[in-house]
């Protein structure tokens, strides 16, 4: 299976060729190297809302004190 570093190794990589790949064809790499500046920790990822703080039909407040 590997371990967590092989795995994020893996990542690294994988995008690393996918950058080469994508600047010979000209195309725009500023999103796959923000996600490599994650993956190789340089960056920390953003905070984002999951669950009851994302669901907009709960931001409504109830007032029944």
């Amino acid at each position: 299976m590997g371990s967590k570093s092989h795995h994020q190794n893996q990542h690294v990589n994988r995008l690393m060729r996918k950058i080469e790949k994508f600047k010979k064809k000209n195309w725009n790499i500023e999103g796959l190297q923000k996600e490599l500046s994650y993956a190789t920790g340089e960056k920390e990822r953003p905070e984002f809302k999951t669950g009851r703080d994302a669901d907009p039909r709960l931001k409504r407040k109830y007032f029944n004190d």
